[in-house]
């Protein structure tokens, strides 16, 4: 009975233990970092509002070189989701997933992370302007109901997560401002685009699978030259007739120009008449072409030119003899009325 009365004393200590903790203990939390851009606020935001480019500033990837990334949906709109699957010790796995957006404001998400064990929590990434430069603040919150809170005493979220934050933004700082800078440095010149037939296969394809598409693509288009006997006449060239960045898709082509006709199963003749036309030689990943569209759309929007299609990207450096993307030449032409 001595032994049972013991026992009974030790198990009331431990509940009231755990009563007390969990009643001292906070049952939510909140943490944000924040950091000075000198970069346009819409540079910085378009970094923060697509999955696919989080990776290049997350404070995590760069800690698991094992981690892979996976997007579901419309990127950059509600609903589309970033899966990653990572070292158990390191990142884990998880999703977070697009609640809204503010367009150049504010993207919400749900944070979802699954191992080493599982919690909910609800992030933002909030971009504004200030005098000295765009302020760009990244915070989360979430709560822990008795009597898990009492995890809180033990594992305060700001010191755990905040420097996680603080290397994020000075990622995403760096990232942005080498951006902007590249951004600045493009000329738009003036050029005559001869016309030129192509060898080709098009297709609406979803703005994720943009670089799969292209790699297959031009790969039969070539085999199918190849099998016709005719030669290329010039650099190979992705012609955009669509741009649909709401419900993420393009009309794209994978076009080679060629002076002889192919007929071959999914290939097509495709011909660019010829027209006065302005042009940025970019040079760089083609992860970061859209530098040079967002240079080109501020220079129509401050011109009296109009743009016709298709957008026309000639690829004038083979990536497979050239190791260094920056070295890489790309043509953005742009026809004009």
């Amino acid at each position: 009975m001595k032994v049972l009365k013991i026992i009974g004393i030790i198990i009331l200590a431990l509940v009231l233990i755990v009563v007390v903790l969990g009643l001292i203990a906070p049952q939510s939390y909140h943490v944000e970092r924040s950091i000075v851009i000198n970069a346009p606020k819409d540079v910085v935001f378009r970094q923060v509002v697509y999955w696919r480019n989080f990776a290049e500033w997350s404070p995590w990837a760069e800690q698991d070189s094992t981690m892979t990334v996976t997007i579901e949906g419309v990127d950059g709109q509600e609903g589309s989701k970033y899966i990653w699957q990572g070292d158990p010790k390191i990142t884990g796995s998880g999703e977070m997933t697009n609640t809204g957006v503010t367009p150049n404001e504010e993207i919400t998400y749900d944070l979802h992370f699954i191992t080493p064990w599982e919690s909910y929590s609800q992030g933002y990434v909030r971009v504004s302007d200030v005098d000295d430069g765009v302020k760009a603040s990244w915070g989360f919150s979430g709560d822990y109901p008795f009597p898990w809170n009492i995890m809180l005493l033990f594992m305060p979220m700001d010191k755990m997560i905040g420097p996680d934050f603080e290397r994020g933004l000075a990622s995403l700082k760096q990232i942005s401002e080498a951006k902007a800078e590249k951004l600045k440095n493009m000329q738009v010149q003036e050029m005559r685009f001869n016309a030129t037939s192509y060898a080709a296969l098009g297709k609406q394809i979803d703005l994720n699978e943009m670089e799969s598409f292209f790699d297959s693509a031009f790969a039969t288009v070539r085999q199918a030259m190849e099998a016709a006997g005719i030669m290329s006449a010039g650099s190979p060239a992705g012609l955009y007739f669509e741009w649909d960045e709401e419900n993420g898709t393009a009309e794209v082509a994978a076009a080679i120009p060629t002076r002889g006709t192919v007929e071959a199963d999914e290939i097509e003749m495709i011909r660019v008449a010829g027209s006065n036309a302005v042009y940025i030689d970019y040079y760089g990943s083609y992860k970061e072409i859209e530098l040079a569209h967002w240079a080109m759309m501020d220079y129509f929007e401050n011109s009296d030119k109009t743009f016709k299609g298709p957008v026309i990207e000639e690829y004038l450096t083979d990536p497979q003899s050239v190791q260094d993307p920056q070295d890489w030449l790309t043509r953005v032409i742009y026809l004009t009325e």
